[in-house]
């Protein structure tokens, strides 16, 4: 195939423009399989047309910008260049998003230099929206994720931006805080058995992690909610390996 065509096609998330983030999530938002996506995604981004289906079952295509380049694919053929892009059926192992929604532009992809408070808020809608699957939940997220961003630009393509950049960015701040950020213990995670509601999880959660940064104090509180969310989240990860290391010596 590369042999007719040189496709030249993107290897990681990273290497995905916003046009290509788009066009994924919007067909990811056909809830389609994620085989038929992958190969829209590669004749898209490719810049191949299908032409028509020959007697064998294979297929003559073309590039766009090449109308006298031709080839005929096996369907072997199309599977082995859509493996190239098997990259998408994972997250992100680095927070990645659409940089502009609108003429709303997104905050920081790591979320460097992002008040924890706006995290505290985002991880909350965030993890309300695994709960309860929400989707106003993801609303909500998505307009703190995208400052200043109109409600009629929120269609379910750009939420499904703002789910996939969050849920990335957790996996990663996860690899980066495993002290402080780790799985919710099994007994909470029981949905057949009983479990706070969410809303006040969530409180509680976000309660104790002010009080270890302010250390009871509250007239630090607003200082610590406009701090920088890396340096928040170093500062709890400290202090839950402090808490670990002490359990681990009364045992």
């Amino acid at each position: 195939m590369e042999a007719f065509f040189n496709l030249s096609l993107p290897t990681d998330w990273q290497s995905l423009s916003d046009s290509q983030l788009l066009y994924f999530f919007t067909q990811f938002s056909h809830d389609l399989p994620m085989e038929e996506i992958l190969t829209l995604c590669l004749f898209k981004w490719a810049d191949l047309r299908v032409l028509c289906k020959t007697h064998d079952g294979s297929y003559l295509v073309k590039h766009r910008q090449a109308s006298k380049q031709e080839a005929t694919l096996t369907i072997r053929q199309m599977q082995a260049a859509t493996a190239s892009l098997d990259f998408l059926r994972q997250f992100a192992p680095l927070p990645v998003r659409i940089t502009k929604i609108g003429r709303a532009k997104a905050v920081e992809a790591d979320f460097q230099g992002v008040p924890f408070s706006t995290f505290i808020s985002a991880d909350n809608y965030y993890q309300g929206f695994l709960h309860t699957k929400n989707e106003d939940l993801l609303s909500h997220l998505a307009t703190l994720l995208y400052p200043k961003v109109k409600s009629r630009h929120l269609t379910t393509t750009l939420l499904l931006n703002a789910f996939y950049w969050f849920s990335s960015l957790k996996h990663y701040f996860a690899r980066l805080f495993p002290h402080f950020l780790q799985p919710m213990p099994a007994d909470e995670q029981n949905l057949l058995g009983y479990a706070p509601p969410i809303g006040e999880m969530l409180r509680t959660a976000m309660n104790a992690q002010i009080r270890a940064l302010t250390g009871g104090d509250i007239t630090k509180e607003e200082a610590v909610l406009s701090m920088d969310t890396w340096r928040a989240l170093t500062e709890l990860d400290a202090k839950a390996k402090e808490v670990e290391d002490i359990k681990r010596q009364t045992k």
